[in-house]
């Protein structure tokens, strides 16, 4: 690619949702999982300067919301620095996360005007919901909503 093309590449306007795949790493092993992501799953090779880089270049561009999704994006270990970083921009940021743990710092950055909180919740009977988890995750599901 050429510099030129690289320059109005980078100066190009985008609209819409930027989803940074963060892991395949997850508590949970749902069968039905569209990236194949569970406890053996794998983090990746992007370090935090370049999910940061990532980000950085989206907002520039215009991007006004970031999703950080996985498996379970809170087990990254940059997670909680690059949620704190998109939210330092003005940036809007929704986490797809199972709630299975969730620490203080987490429940900071969810309650953040701007963060969006996703979720999959698939039964309100216990065993339904951990029959698709396939691990006893509803009771821990249940007790974040209350």
């Amino acid at each position: 690619m050429t510099t030129q093309a690289a320059e109005a590449l980078r100066s190009t306007r985008v609209e819409g949702l930027l989803w940074l795949d963060l892991t395949r790493k997850c508590q949970l092993n749902c069968g039905h999982c569209y990236n194949g992501s569970g406890p053996e799953g794998a983090h990746g090779t992007l370090a935090r300067e370049d999910w940061i880089t990532i980000v950085n270049e989206a907002a520039e561009r215009g991007i006004a919301r970031v999703q950080l999704i996985g498996g379970e994006p809170t087990l990254h270990p940059d997670a909680l620095a690059l949620a704190r970083h998109i939210l330092s921009m003005g940036v809007e940021l929704e986490v797809f996360t199972n709630l299975v743990r969730v620490t203080d710092e987490w429940w900071e950055i969810y309650r953040h005007r701007a963060t969006t909180l996703a979720t999959s919740y698939y039964s309100d009977q216990a065993g339904e919901h951990d029959e698709i988890t396939r691990r006893p995750s509803h009771a821990r599901n249940r007790c974040r909503a209350g």
